[in-house]
């Protein structure tokens, strides 16, 4: 590891304790010299060395390790994405469902009712009908009745007027006559 890090760090320690031997020129720079490509083609190289060694891999490490993540990423968003079809296709099926369900339950709410309303019309007949039958019974009841009570004072009043009758002009010969009439019917009935 050593000696990896020698060759870097020797040119960094040495352009740090002695700048002067870096800026080595003193006089006017000369133009197109072959010693100042060289030092800066050295220079270049060393840098592109360095870089190299220490720069690019660490470089790549990060870069591959981003496309990892970016990767990872792509996929847990994909994986949800189609988690979050699947729900929504479930979903739409649910509501589907539901919506047959309501349908259903909507057809059965009105047979139902339809059924209920058959059912008190029904009733509601058999209640008219019924109600006339007690009505006729009733008027028939109310008319047999009264009959019999006008029969009842009829006779009670022919009955006081027979007697009123009979008291005035009823005599001990018309007495003996009645009964023995009376007495020979009842003896033809009895031979017939």
């Amino acid at each position: 590891m050593r000696t990896r890090y020698g060759f870097a760090i020797l040119p960094i320690v040495t352009a740090l304790l002695c700048p002067a031997v870096v800026h080595a020129a003193e006089g006017a720079p000369e133009e197109g010299t072959w010693f100042a490509l060289i030092f800066y083609t050295i220079n270049f190289l060393l840098f592109i060395g360095i870089l190299k060694r220490f720069g690019v891999p660490q470089l790549s490490a990060f870069f591959k390790n981003r496309a990892k993540v970016i990767r990872e990423t792509a996929t847990k968003a994909e994986q949800a994405f189609k988690d979050a079809q699947s729900l929504a296709a479930a979903a739409s099926d649910q509501l589907k469902t539901l919506e047959a369900e309501k349908a259903r339950i909507a057809t059965e709410m009105a047979d139902e009712t339809s059924y209920q309303v058959k059912q008190i019309a029904e009733l509601t007949r058999e209640t008219i009908a019924r109600i006339e039958r007690d009505n006729v019974v009733s008027v028939t009841a109310a008319r047999e009745a009264g009959q019999r009570r006008l029969r009842e004072s009829l006779a009670s009043a022919a009955g006081s007027l027979a007697r009123e009758i009979v008291q005035r002009n009823f005599q001990a010969g018309d007495q003996s006559r009645l009964l023995d009439s009376f007495v020979t019917k009842l003896g033809e009935e009895a031979r017939s």
